[in-house]
């Protein structure tokens, strides 16, 4: 009767662990992309003297890459649209966290994905449809926003938190280049 009642116990506790190590795994995925997606645009080629990856699709699919490792599929990563520059909740300028609840995805498991060019002089665009031809955009900024609707499987820790948690990592690059 004791063993009944402690496993139960324990059997809550076990998979309260599973559910938040699954966030903390996703997390890390999301982390990871965002900063590989960021590294990715900021990098500048040298010998050609311009920035070959600095547009969206290319930052995009260094983005994909990375979650895809972490077992997304394309059906659950969702560029998004009409200037990708988050305005978060809190108006700060540097489109940091906190974001608003109406920027992150409706579904849950599946990944918004926020692409964010500031050019040197500090005026921001949501998109770019191909690479700068020069070197005109060193020391601006990329930023790379993924918002995520983590679903929680455990009825106790739902309890807790709801039935989901909504993730969000962000990472600024400082754009390469020579002068």
């Amino acid at each position: 009767m004791e063993f009944a009642i402690s496993s139960m116990v324990l059997l809550l506790l076990a998979m309260g662990l599973i559910d938040l190590s699954r966030a903390f795994y996703y997390s890390v995925s999301l982390q990871g992309a965002a900063r590989e997606g960021a590294r990715h645009g900021a990098w500048f080629n040298t010998a050609a003297r311009q920035n070959n990856f600095l547009y969206d699709d290319a930052v995009l699919t260094a983005v994909k890459q990375a979650l895809y490792g972490a077992g997304f599929t394309d059906a659950q990563i969702h560029p998004m649209p009409s200037g990708g520059c988050l305005n978060p909740s809190d108006a700060n300028a540097d489109g940091n966290k906190p974001y608003p609840q109406a920027a992150y995805p409706a579904s849950p498991q599946n990944v918004n994905v926020y692409i964010c060019y500031t050019d040197p002089y500090g005026n921001m665009s949501g998109q770019r449809a191909s690479a700068p031809p020069d070197n005109s955009w060193k020391l601006g900024d990329i930023n790379v926003a993924l918002l995520m609707n983590f679903q929680l499987i455990t009825p106790l820790i739902q309890g807790l938190f709801g039935s989901g948690i909504d993730l969000a990592y962000n990472e600024h690059f400082t754009i390469q280049g020579k002068p």
